[in-house]
């Protein structure tokens, strides 16, 4: 049996349009890279916090993945700052403060994971697809529940 290929509009719908915030540029550039050529996504890269909140204030996007320790505002009063505002999109944190108190913060203040830096590239994808679809399912979970 022949398996049929995935059509343009298929492709299309599968992308992630994500919203890079990352102060240092070759941290920025490889994320970057690793997800649109490995990971297939759309990625906008900004590179502080300010950044961040005007971009995903403007903007649709699908994810948010957002560096902590960033000039002008750091990853949490950014991430604070969205959600304060109404912004609904996921937020992941990407760094390299890993303590299991860091990621507690991250948690409270409102996203829905992290993932450590210095990460490798080539599966950097596959982390964010794990933490948004343990997100899905927890949402799922609670909509059955509610």
């Amino acid at each position: 049996m022949d398996e049929q290929l995935p059509t343009q509009q298929e492709k299309e719908s599968r992308l992630v349009k994500i919203l890079l915030a990352e102060d240092d540029p070759s941290i920025g550039i490889v994320a970057k890279l690793s997800l649109e050529k490995i990971g297939g996504h759309v990625v906008t890269l900004v590179t502080d916090g300010a950044q961040a909140i005007v971009r995903g204030l403007e903007e649709n996007f699908d994810l948010l993945l957002l560096d902590s320790m960033m000039p002008k505002k750091d990853g949490l009063t950014a991430c604070q700052e969205l959600l304060a505002s109404g912004f609904e999109t996921p937020i992941i944190f990407l760094s390299a403060k890993s303590s299991e108190m860091d990621i507690k913060e991250f948690l409270r203040a409102g996203a829905i994971g992290s993932i450590q830096k210095p990460f490798d590239p080539k599966n950097l994808h596959q982390k964010i697809d794990e933490i948004l679809i343990r997100h899905k399912d927890h949402q799922e979970r609670e909509r059955r529940t509610a």
